[in-house]
């Protein structure tokens, strides 16, 4: 994520500011998932007969991801268990980090005059870090 891709995203998306977070979230979430998937197509295609394609290995990926694992398919060899170990253990933690996101309340993104803490409560009257006053602006709409 590159700070003048964010800020550009910022200003021209309304809702991407308040938003941001769960975005960040669910955009790790499915570089996660295609980064694995192309880890596993990797290492399986030739060795592995139960993948033979993206698909069977993005397939693999999920069922292994959600923890469904149907056992239909599954990884051959040592690396290929501890890449099945690596996938569960990631993706799930990530899986978690944007469940937590999207269902915590939202924070207001307003940079401390004095401290510089950029998340506040929607209604903070007070930097929790420092106690300073803040003016928070928003637009009337709770």
């Amino acid at each position: 994520h590159s700070p003048p891709t964010l800020d550009q995203l910022r200003a021209d998306i309304p809702g991407f500011l308040r938003n941001e977070t769960a975005i960040r979230a669910a955009l790790n979430l499915l570089i996660f998932l295609f980064a694995m998937t192309a880890l596993v197509y990797q290492t399986q295609t030739g060795v592995n007969d139960r993948i033979t394609n993206y698909v069977d290995a993005l397939y693999f990926t999920v069922t292994t991801l959600t923890t469904t694992g149907f056992g239909d398919v599954t990884l051959v060899g040592n690396a290929g268990k501890l890449l099945s170990v690596a996938i569960m253990i990631f993706g799930i933690s990530l899986f978690l980090r944007l469940v937590q996101v999207v269902l915590k309340p939202a924070k207001a993104n307003f940079p401390c005059p004095v401290c510089g803490l950029r998340r506040h409560d929607h209604d903070a009257v007070h930097c929790k870090a420092c106690g300073t006053v803040l003016n928070i602006p928003d637009d009337g709409v709770d």
